[in-house]
């Protein structure tokens, strides 16, 4: 158990502001807490993450802001395209990324624990109101002991994260399923086929966030990306909306998400890939999917 005492390692100056959660921040705040514990930040970073998230955006995957700011850190133009800064797990890597690159040289190795908080996310965000972050400290670090320690009662969603870091070759005009080497987390053991592509299987609700990077696809070709429902015999029994991007110079980063999903008994869940036309077959460089899920009653 994570008491809220080991995620404040300094007495609180600053009034706090008091939180209540709904279910949208708190799968904004789990994918920060796994993007903190894959930088090796530990659960004092996910603090400083979901605090900085909390007043950039109400820890809300905004698709406005000021200027060209949007997503939950209010991410401009420069930290990267459109499509990643509203992916929660890549705008939570993005802030962990600039807070190692900056903050060691800046305040010290030990900077999460020995600097205050709002000056480690200044120090990342420059924002114009540097000591706004302190207010948000308490709640955050509330949010992370209760998502450590299991969640706020028996409704919260279980949780499955997994990636695929290996080259997966993608053959032209072929839907391709996207298998999974890497667990980082399976509650319920919704991920079996250990390397495989499922990634929700049984009697479950779920909410699920793929992405990929995928190289060797000439610009403008059309890739199509859909979440497909498969019985025990391997048929497809419901397939997912369609969602098309189009291919980029150099690496093209594709992100899609299933909101209401319903996984039926015996079946399971996978992402797939498909790109259309073009004169070369591409090849995935890197893939991962994130999901919350709810079982249903027998």
């Amino acid at each position: 158990m994570v008491a809220v005492s080991d995620l404040l390692p300094y007495k609180l100056s600053s009034p706090q502001d008091k939180w209540k959660f709904d279910p949208t921040q708190r799968s904004n705040a789990t994918a920060i807490l796994e993007e903190a514990l894959k930088a090796g930040l530990g659960y004092r970073g996910a603090v400083v993450g979901v605090a900085t998230a909390l007043q950039e955006s109400g820890m809300r995957n905004l698709d406005y802001g000021d200027a060209t700011s949007i997503g939950m850190f209010q991410q401009q133009d420069w930290w990267g395209t459109r499509a990643q800064r509203l992916d929660p797990h890549w705008t939570s890597w993005k802030f962990f990324s600039e807070m190692k690159n900056i903050c060691p040289g800046k305040f010290g190795a030990n900077y999460l624990t020995s600097t205050p908080l709002t000056q480690v996310a200044q120090a990342v965000q420059v924002s114009a109101f540097p000591n706004a972050y302190a207010k948000h400290e308490q709640s955050a670090a509330e949010l992370i002991a209760e998502l450590v320690n299991g969640g706020a009662d028996d409704e919260a969603p279980k949780r499955v994260s997994l990636a695929r870091k290996s080259e997966l070759p993608l053959k032209r005009n072929t839907v391709t399923q996207i298998p999974f080497e890497d667990e980082y987390s399976d509650g319920g053991d919704q991920h079996p086929d250990k390397g495989g592509p499922a990634f929700i299987t049984g009697n479950s609700d779920y909410i699920a966030t793929a992405a990929a990077t995928i190289a060797g696809i000439a610009p403008g070709i059309t890739i199509q990306t859909r979440f497909l429902e498969i019985n025990a015999k391997g048929d497809v029994v419901k397939e997912g909306p369609i969602e098309e991007a189009l291919a980029t110079t150099g690496n093209t980063y594709i992100t899609q998400t299933r909101a209401g999903g319903v996984c039926d008994p015996g079946n399971h869940v996978v992402w797939t890939i498909e790109v259309i036309n073009g004169d070369t077959d591409g090849k995935v460089t890197y893939a991962e999917v994130q999901a919350n899920y709810w079982p249903r009653p027998a």
